[in-house]
């Protein structure tokens, strides 16, 4: 019996009852009490910030100050189905001026310097200059066709830049048409540094309601003029009748020119094509 009792003893302290153990006491067998567990922290909220790209030199040309606009990302015109023979065609025609002194660049209101105006191109400019007007053109379309063009600069003496006024059609505001004829100027630059570039303003046109944007965009063109590098050339006064209107001996659709008026062109640029 004695024995019994010594066994039953032995086991209730290796394999004591829950309720025997107490959290202020420690009896063998019981587990070791436990400091209360701290509440858990709030998560604080963390922001995932990238790392700033490394510090590259700064360039006033190649550096963007804006996001790519609308009017300055190149683009071709591939749903109308003449625009890439005729852009093949100028490419050649680059390919080979050697001789050449000017270029014209722009949209329809230059590339009819070989209709309208074709008695005084011959006159003036067809044995040293190229016409790289192509007609519907924005300014978009036309740094395309620069950008896709390798051309010889050597000889190049001048490069006449008309362009913005379709994209006024567009909707684009005239920040943006700016902007894009900016591109142009900047690209004719960086591609034929000793190149100097006249400038053209937009020449009035109907519909009335773009006279206004015509206006401001030719007041930021003409800061681009730099005295040397870039000439500003505003004609538009000289298409306009004293009350404003457009007179049809000049522009006899209200948009591109007649031979007079191609004629006032010509005018006002030989002092300075001819110029040493």
């Amino acid at each position: 019996m004695f024995g019994r009792r010594l066994f039953i003893l032995w086991m209730f302290f290796q394999f004591p009852l829950s309720c025997g153990c107490r959290s202020d006491h420690f009896r063998p067998g019981c587990a070791q009490p436990q400091s209360p567990s701290p509440p858990p922290q709030a998560r604080a909220l963390s922001l995932s910030v990238p790392a700033a790209p490394p510090a590259a030199a700064w360039n006033e040309r190649t550096t963007p100050l804006v996001p790519v606009l609308h009017t300055t990302d190149p683009q071709p015109r591939p749903k109308v189905r003449w625009w890439m023979r005729r852009f093949d065609q100028l490419s050649r025609k680059v390919a080979s001026m050697s001789s050449v002194e000017i270029l014209f660049v722009g949209d329809s209101i230059t590339e009819e310097w070989a209709e309208s105006g074709e008695v005084i191109w011959r006159r003036h400019f067809s044995h040293r200059a190229i016409n790289l007007g192509v007609g519907g053109d924005r300014t978009q379309n036309i740094l395309w066709r620069l950008k896709n063009t390798p051309m010889e600069c050597s000889g190049l003496r001048w490069a006449v830049v008309m362009a913005g006024t379709n994209n006024l059609g567009d909707s684009d505001s005239d920040a943006d048409i700016f902007e894009g004829v900016a591109a142009i100027v900047y690209h004719m630059l960086d591609q034929c540094p000793s190149t100097r570039i006249i400038l053209m303003g937009i020449l009035p046109r109907e519909p009335a309601s773009f006279m206004g944007s015509i206006r401001r965009i030719n007041e930021m063109l003409a800061r681009l003029d730099n005295g040397t590098s870039v000439r500003y050339l505003d004609l538009g006064p000289q298409f306009l009748s004293p009350d404003g209107s457009i007179p049809g001996a000049l522009m006899p659709d209200s948009l591109h020119l007649s031979a007079r008026g191609y004629q006032i062109w010509a005018d006002a640029l030989r002092p300075i094509l001819d110029a040493p």
